[in-house]
């Protein structure tokens, strides 16, 4: 069991292992890149590199597989969620007030999509061209009741397709083969919070609780090829540690990995290895199954 574990800062290099992170048996955790202070979204491009967000520098960064990363972007307000589309377009949100919903090509050149969307944090891209983000009033009440909700962003303008003003805190978000999307609420396990990760059909607006039992659930993604088991990152358990926990797509709640320091978010890797953001310490760690 980790207990008491602060957000502090590991003295960690790339490739170095992971020791603190608690394992199944048979996965090893080592640093995969350094550096990206304030690490937080994850997204794995067609073309294989790993793209992460810094929060707290404003940058989008590109990763190779050697792990060096490399700014692409900067200047930007609060960068939090990161998605990608089939010719490499990169969409960011800006999580503060009147956010905004960039994007970003892969020359560079960065185009507004969106502005006036309130704490805007995940994004995903759709099928259809269009793009989903979620919004929640948590940062600016930070007391329950929170106004949350998702907003879906195309040609035609802005629309909400959700809406709650109750113990929920809409984060991140992954959308499945048949556009159905996974809604992780950040608020889950405060209080008498239950509902953890939220199944949602973004035409009806029709909405399940997939499942209870986890705590401040902050980033998700599906397995390898998209398919379950969900992945997701729990930001703090109460002590100070993360962890990451998957969920069957009956709901059943397997909890996988812990000990982490300000988890953000995990993404499943072409290969099928894991990638985790820490915020405090700057890391993205890799899990992989031995050989």
């Amino acid at each position: 069991m980790v207990s008491g574990i602060s957000s502090g800062t590991d003295s960690l290099n790339q490739g170095d292992s992971v020791s603190r992170i608690l394992l199944p048996e048979g996965y090893t955790a080592t640093v995969f890149s350094t550096g990206i202070i304030g690490a937080d979204g994850l997204v794995f491009s067609s073309s294989g590199f790993l793209y992460a967000v810094s929060e707290s520098q404003g940058a989008v960064y590109r990763i190779d597989d050697s792990g060096n990363a490399v700014v692409i972007a900067d200047s930007l307000k609060n960068p939090e969620g990161i998605a990608v589309d089939d010719l490499e377009s990169i969409y960011v949100t800006e999580d503060v007030e009147n956010g905004r919903l960039l994007l970003i090509e892969p020359s560079g050149k960065v185009t507004v999509l969106a502005d006036s969307l309130q704490y805007p944090e995940g994004v995903v891209w759709m099928d259809d061209g269009s793009l989903i983000v979620t919004e929640s009033s948590l940062e600016a009440t930070s007391v329950p009741p929170v106004q949350t909700g998702l907003r879906r962003i195309d040609e035609s303008g802005s629309s909400r397709i959700f809406s709650s003003l109750y113990l929920w805190s809409c984060s991140d978000l992954v959308a499945d083969c048949n556009g159905i999307l996974y809604v992780c609420n950040e608020l889950s396990g405060y209080l008498f919070v239950q509902a953890s990760v939220l199944r949602i059909d973004p035409v009806s607006g029709d909405w399940k609780v997939l499942c209870t039992g986890l705590h401040s659930c902050e980033g998700i993604c599906f397995g390898l090829d998209g398919e379950f088991p969900l992945y997701v990152a729990e930001e703090d358990l109460g002590d100070g540690s993360g962890r990451i926990s998957t969920v069957d797509e009956d709901g059943t709640v397997t909890f996988f990995a812990r000990g982490f320091y300000n988890i953000e978010d995990v993404v499943v890797g072409p290969s099928g290895d894991i990638y985790v953001s820490e915020d405090s310490t700057g890391l993205i760690i890799l899990i992989r199954r031995d050989d």
